[in-house]
């Protein structure tokens, strides 16, 4: 931005980012269970933290692709291996409706 002199104030562009679901996004991939996270978190309602977690999961999807088509096996590796700790338990079932 700075090289195309677009005016910006640092401070307010790095205000616009809310970090409120990473603590509990590390928690969720080192293996808390889904009640934990909601407990951890009573503000936030349920779908607000499936919501995050299935875009991240895009998210990841996405930066594993960029590392294939770059040829970065380490990097592909990591993207993969934080992927696989994301996807799991009722947050990515196919349906609730048993």
């Amino acid at each position: 931005m700075v090289e195309c002199k677009i005016k910006i104030d640092k401070e307010e562009y790095v205000k616009q980012f809310k970090p409120d679901l990473m603590d509990i996004t590390v928690k969720w991939c080192n293996g808390a269970t889904f009640k934990e996270i909601c407990d951890l978190v009573p503000d936030v309602y349920e779908g607000t933290i499936i919501r995050a977690f299935r875009r991240l999961d895009e998210l990841l999807q996405q930066m594993i692709e960029a590392a294939k088509i770059i040829g970065d096996k380490g990097l592909q590796a990591t993207f993969e291996e934080a992927l696989k700790s994301l996807k799991r338990g009722i947050v990515f079932a196919a349906s609730l409706y048993l």
